[in-house]
């Protein structure tokens, strides 16, 4: 089994798919299919970027401050706006149904805020799956503050290298 501790910026989330999103008292926990592991990661062994089987990220005395759904701007083929939509800040209740409808999500980004008394604090940009893709769509984005005080990432194997 491979384990990475708080090598957070040693991954890239751009391939990233959420198939389990649990939120607990103290801790967040989520399965994650198609993670990249950079090379300068302390457990990649292939020295190169290398997708990881599924892994499981536990975020310990994990707590999701804050929810924001992105707003959009939609425009027809001559820059013409069609529709506007602003930024939504959730509720508490519509962050906690989150963990019930993020499963299958893309988790685009995982950046570091800042870091203060052994606390992170990080941004984490999800986008929910359409049922039905059509022209018109957009898709939902969200954007959550999430704080811990320890990221834990493990994974049993190494699928293959990325190719780009």
């Amino acid at each position: 089994m491979f384990q990475s501790i708080n090598e957070i910026e040693k991954f890239s989330f751009e391939d990233c798919q959420i198939s389990k999103l649990e939120v607990k008292e103290k801790e967040i926990v989520l399965e994650l299919e198609a993670l990249i592991v950079m090379p300068n990661n302390s457990q990649n062994t292939n020295y190169t970027e290398s997708y990881a089987g599924t892994t499981t990220v536990r975020l310990r005395d994990g707590k999701i401050l804050s929810g924001v759904k992105e707003g959009y701007q939609y425009f027809d083929a001559n820059d013409v706006l069609l529709e506007s939509v602003d930024d939504i800040e959730l509720s508490a209740e519509e962050i906690a149904s989150l963990s019930k409808t993020g499963e299958g999500a893309y988790l685009y980004r995982f950046d570091k805020v800042e870091e203060e008394d052994g606390k992170y604090l990080y941004e984490m940009v999800i986008e929910m799956p359409q049922e039905e893709v059509y022209d018109t769509s957009v898709a939902d984005s969200y954007r959550l503050q999430i704080s811990f005080s320890q990221a834990i990432f493990e994974w049993e194997v190494y699928l293959n290298r990325v190719q780009r």
